[in-house]
């Protein structure tokens, strides 16, 4: 086996390249070759050491992927069931993911790893795979178990099989990532799949990736991600938040939103499009001491009327005003920030 124990300067001048390449493919909105794709699934089951499945269902989303799952185990059909069997992810993974990333990672030192594996589509993998589990949650009264966990996420692998291809291609790491084959010829094939013993799920690709200048999900009037049949994902800065927060012109969001809104994330967003100015206007908060760019508010919640005392600070990181509310006994910035420093928090609802 070959060992890499440092890069020439050519092929450093290649990890760009890489790079853009498989950053396109993560974040590609092209309908699936569905043909390439399910040549790619048949390789991947023959390399687990599996038969090919029998049937390939295709969807519109990695969400119909798992709905279409429940729809099968809900009809009670013994034929379909039967065919479903067991998730033969961890089969693949025994034989294909396992041995490949050993022996590529004793070729090559972690430092050149980072290099190649740091990119967006980690947040968009994750964007979509969340709103899945939400969403199937929401929209189905049966439990689908580790439906949406068991996927192979295509595109969204982007991140990590990028790093295979270079040391495969530039490198000569051939041997060391042959059983990736599959997976190479998947991820820029089609969306996700949820692979069985016998019957596999297909997802096409989304149609709607939008980012803002920061590489982070983000769309002021409409989905940051949607897909053919339907499934939206909407985001504000890399953020995954209600699609009437987004839909909803600033000037109409009640402030007081804000201070309803547990999810801390959610909460900076909110307070971006409206505004922490508008939003202290509208509460009516006092300001009871000041230190640099922070200011703690005292106000009354609106509807219990109990005393709430938030911190203004500005996120360093996107220049930005936010408010976290902080213990209501609190009287100084400085023991706000105090606090805050020793992993504290404070959950508006607690005071409503």
């Amino acid at each position: 086996m070959s060992k890499i124990n440092e890069l020439t300067s050519a092929q450093k001048a290649l990890l760009p390249i890489y790079c853009d390449r498989w950053m396109a493919v993560g974040l590609s909105t092209m309908p699936a070759n569905r043909e390439q794709a399910e040549k790619a699934i048949n390789e991947i089951y023959l390399i687990g050491g599996l038969k090919p499945p029998t049937k390939i269902i295709w969807t519109g989303s990695p969400l119909g992927n798992a709905l279409a799952r429940v729809a099968l185990q809900n009809k009670n059909l013994a034929s379909v069931r039967n065919s479903v069997g067991i998730s033969v992810r961890d089969s693949v993974w025994i034989s294909v993911g396992i041995s490949v990333r050993d022996s590529v990672w004793d070729s090559v030192r972690d430092s050149v790893r980072d290099s190649v594996r740091d990119s967006v589509w980690d947040s968009v993998r994750d964007s979509v795979r969340n709103s899945v589990g939400i969403s199937v949650g929401i929209s189905v009264e049966i439990s689908v178990g580790n439906s949406v966990w068991d996927s192979v996420y295509g595109q969204h692998d982007a991140h990590w099989l990028s790093f295979y291809d270079y040391f495969r291609v530039v490198c000569g790491l051939v041997e060391e990532t042959e059983q990736l084959q599959g997976l190479f010829l998947f991820a820029q094939s089609a969306g996700w799949a949820l692979p069985h013993e016998k019957i596999c799920f297909v997802s096409e690709r989304p149609n709607i990736c939008k980012l803002n200048e920061a590489n982070k999900i983000h769309c002021s009037n409409g989905p940051a991600i949607a897909y053919p049949d339907g499934f939206m994902i909407y985001a504000l800065n890399g953020v995954r938040v209600p699609g009437n927060i987004v839909m909803t012109p600033a000037e109409e969001l009640d402030p007081r939103l804000i201070l309803s809104e547990p999810n801390s994330e959610v909460r900076r967003e909110l307070v971006r499009k409206i505004g922490v100015e508008r939003f202290i206007t509208a509460i009516d908060a006092k300001i009871i001491d000041r230190y640099e760019d922070y200011e703690l508010l005292k106000f009354k919640m609106p509807k219990s009327n109990t005393i709430a005392v938030y911190l203004k600070m500005k996120n360093p990181s996107i220049g930005v005003y936010h408010v976290e509310g902080v213990f209501p006994n609190i009287r100084t910035v400085q023991q706000a920030l105090e606090w805050r420093v020793k992993g504290n928090t404070w959950n508006p609802k607690q005071l409503t």
